[in-house]
């Protein structure tokens, strides 16, 4: 080797001096293996799900809307309720089920700035909304009700504000007597 040239001169030389190798050695590393998800995830996740879905039916099948909770109790009260401005209410109250119901129906259309707002007088003088509407029928409830000493329905604007106005579609103690629902049925 006297200063000759390299015999393979000819070939094409190899810039990356097997790196290339080392690259693909890295790339299949533990490290990179341990980033693939674990079958025990897929499992937590099948048992997640299949709970969220039990438990949405089992609140389906025994639940059911507030209104028609007491409207089927065995110890359910109803009054039928004409409102002012026309159409009526169904009002119904269930001790064991402690919850109030309340199906609006047949009401007039309002302007755009105005609900029917249906409320739950509380004993402490304080209020809650029960349900609102537009002019379509509208049924819910209320629960815990075991408060509640009356039911105001009124008009009120899109705003819907902390109390009820003094001027109801219809205002109806609780308990339900029979002389409120005549007095109520005659429009008063």
């Amino acid at each position: 080797m006297n200063g000759s040239e390299p015999q393979h001169r000819d070939e094409p030389q190899d810039d990356d001096l097997g790196l290339d190798l080392v690259s693909h050695v890295a790339s299949s590393s533990p490290a990179e293996r341990k980033t693939r998800p674990k079958r025990w995830i897929f499992i937590v996740v099948g048992i997640v799900v299949i709970a969220v879905v039990a438990a949405v039916l089992i609140s389906l099948l025994t639940g059911g809307p507030k209104a028609s909770k007491a409207s089927k109790a065995s110890d359910a009260q109803s009054v039928n309720v004409q409102l002012k401005s026309g159409g009526q209410a169904t009002l119904s109250t269930s001790e064991s089920k402690d919850a109030i119901g309340v199906e609006l129906a047949s009401l007039p259309p309002l302007d755009e700035s105005e609900k029917y707002v249906a409320w739950a007088v509380h004993e402490s003088g304080s209020v809650s909304v029960i349900t609102t509407s537009s002019g379509e029928d509208e049924s819910a409830g209320f629960s815990p009700a075991e408060d509640v000493i009356a039911i105001h329905i009124t008009v009120e604007n899109s705003k819907i504000p902390a109390a009820p106005s003094e001027d109801t579609e219809a205002s109806v103690d609780v308990p339900f007597t029979r002389k409120a629902d005549a007095q109520n049925t005659e429009g008063s």
